[in-house]
């Protein structure tokens, strides 16, 4: 069985039942929202029986906290200790009639952002693979020198890293993001970025088949760029592999990209083939790859059909019917 690792900072999340600008007195749902999390849940969906799965984090003893604890300790394993006098984050996300989805967060000194080094070094033993996005070095000091730390140490270990650059303007600007990322990107295995992120932070003009060559010939790591409507692009140092955006109606985008991640890591991971084997250049892999990225797009894109940053996610015969579909 294979071993995920990730950690980072989970949130309640308030997601509005109802259209229009943030209100306290409408209708929202609770769900428990984060990156890494999400990541984490949504593999599990597709990969039961086959990957254990690790969530690191730590949470206040407050509502939130319990919630988060409560929920992800019946899917997946969890080292997220409750501490007394510390807040768990929480966020509001809104709808709009123009197609906007805004997210409000009261996340500042949660006690997330103080993630040690030791409690996610424990669980490295054995991981087929660390799981980090953009958002965690960008919350604390602490948490940037546990990123570096951690991701220097699987270096050290030969874990393969997965980054998901995840960039949150409220977090940091696009210098500070790009001089933290241009640092971790060496101990990168694998890198997925939207263009328009990748536009955001390096503004190099490029498209999303350039940016992916870009980031390869820099550091000779897997790059996968996703391009909204245009579809997502994998480049491996040999080959390009492109799948076409699938038309659906959009009602909630928020984790889209964290079901994108699950949805790659999970069709590489149900094989019984070492990671980073499967990232080395041959035509074998190559299949692999075609099919990881086309269920990544697939995931991504049913996500988007419902409310709830892991409620859409689809299960693996779901992914297959759906496939099934789309070839039919």
């Amino acid at each position: 069985m294979q071993k995920f690792v990730t950690f980072g900072e989970t949130m309640v999340q308030y997601n509005a039942e109802y259209t229009g600008e943030f209100d306290p007195n409408e209708q929202y749902f609770l769900d428990v929202a984060g990156a890494e999390s999400n990541v984490a849940i949504n593999l599990s969906k597709i990969t039961k029986n086959h990957v254990e799965i690790f969530w690191i984090s730590r949470l206040g003893e407050d509502e939130a906290g319990h919630l988060i604890h409560n929920t992800l300790s019946k899917e997946i394993k969890i080292d997220a200790p409750i501490y007394k006098g510390e807040q768990t984050g929480i966020s509001y996300l809104n709808h709009h009639a123009d197609g906007r989805h805004l997210k409000r967060y009261l996340r500042e000194g949660s006690a997330a952002s103080e993630i040690p080094f030791q409690q996610v070094k424990k669980h490295l033993e054995g991981a087929d693979i660390l799981h980090v996005t953009g958002i965690t070095p960008a919350l604390s000091k602490t948490n940037l020198e546990t990123t570096f730390q951690i991701i220097e140490l699987c270096s050290e270990m030969d874990i393969p890293v997965c980054l998901d650059v995840n960039y949150r303007e409220q977090l940091w600007t696009p210098e500070q993001a790009k001089n933290t990322l241009n640092r971790l990107l060496p101990h990168i295995d694998i890198f997925k970025v939207g263009r328009d992120e990748a536009e955001t932070i390096w503004q190099l003009k490029y498209s999303a088949d350039e940016y992916a060559a870009y980031f390869y010939q820099k550091l000779s790591m897997l790059t996968i760029v996703t391009d909204g409507k245009s579809g997502a692009v994998l480049f491996n140092g040999t080959d390009y592999i492109r799948e076409k955006t699938i038309e659906i109606e959009v009602v909630d985008p928020i984790g889209a990209g964290d079901a994108f991640v699950a949805g790659f890591l999970g069709t590489l991971m149900r094989h019984d083939i070492p990671l980073r084997q499967l990232l080395k250049s041959n035509s074998r892999n190559q299949i692999t790859l075609t099919k990881a990225l086309k269920v990544g797009n697939i995931c991504g894109a049913l996500t988007c059909t419902k409310k709830g940053d892991t409620a859409a996610m689809p299960t693996l015969s779901e992914i297959e019917d759906f496939v099934g579909l789309l070839e039919s």
